[in-house]
């Protein structure tokens, strides 16, 4: 928050805030931003050292309901926090920073449109990047981290059957090259194979499976 930009929360900017922040939680890209990290289950076992203030959708909307913000700009803040968090823990390859910076660019959209007066939050977090100046040619490919691909794979073994072939049905149509017939009773996943888009697409419909919000029913291909 912008020091001496304080916008207090009456009647109309209660409204307003609401109105962003759920648009953010009804997003697709949102469902890993929606509660708390669950660092002790996913074995995330420096979280709480690296990130100092944890920050989800849930919690900002819960406290915006509670009138714990007195300021718009401290609502703001809280959920820039949650952006700030998954780029600085994560790093700047990976596809859950990848969907954090997305959501990020709608949070700003969605504050110049409905708080056009109040100052836009800004990131503490620096991505480093290599520029034309080092003589360097910038790489944005986005990469899946092997950390990644192990959580997939173990993810993988906690579906059911029906939910296998969900998945199946995802890679098939995205990334033919990582899905492999061994034979008639048997098939193979090849992780490395899989493009990051598809990646992120499977990786959401598992965690929407394994967090019970299961909004869409039909497999997104």
């Amino acid at each position: 928050m912008i020091k001496g930009t304080q916008t207090p929360i009456n009647k109309e900017e209660l409204k307003k805030l609401n109105q962003i922040l759920e648009q953010l939680i009804d997003s697709n890209d949102s469902l890993e931003f929606r509660s708390p990290v669950d660092h002790k289950t996913l074995g995330l076992h420096d979280y709480l050292i690296v990130i100092k203030k944890p920050m989800d959708l849930g919690t900002c909307s819960k406290k915006l309901q509670n009138s714990e913000y007195k300021y718009v700009e401290e609502c703001l803040d809280d959920i820039q926090k949650i952006w700030d968090n998954c780029k600085l823990y994560n790093g700047p390859s990976s596809w859950i920073t990848k969907l954090s910076e997305k959501l990020e660019k709608s949070f700003k959209k969605y504050v110049k449109n409905y708080l056009p007066l109040v100052n836009l939050p800004q990131s503490s977090v620096k991505v480093k990047k290599i520029t034309e100046e080092s003589g360097v040619q910038e790489d944005t490919q986005q990469t899946i981290s092997h950390n990644e691909k192990v959580e997939f794979s173990n993810n993988l073994k906690q579906l059911n059957p029906d939910q296998i072939g969900g998945i199946v049905q995802i890679i098939q149509a995205n990334s033919p090259s990582a899905f492999v017939v061994v034979n008639k009773e048997r098939f193979q996943i090849i992780i490395d194979n899989i493009d990051f888009d598809t990646f992120v697409k499977c990786q959401n419909q598992i965690q929407s499976w394994m967090t019970g919000e299961e909004v869409n029913k039909k497999v997104k291909i």
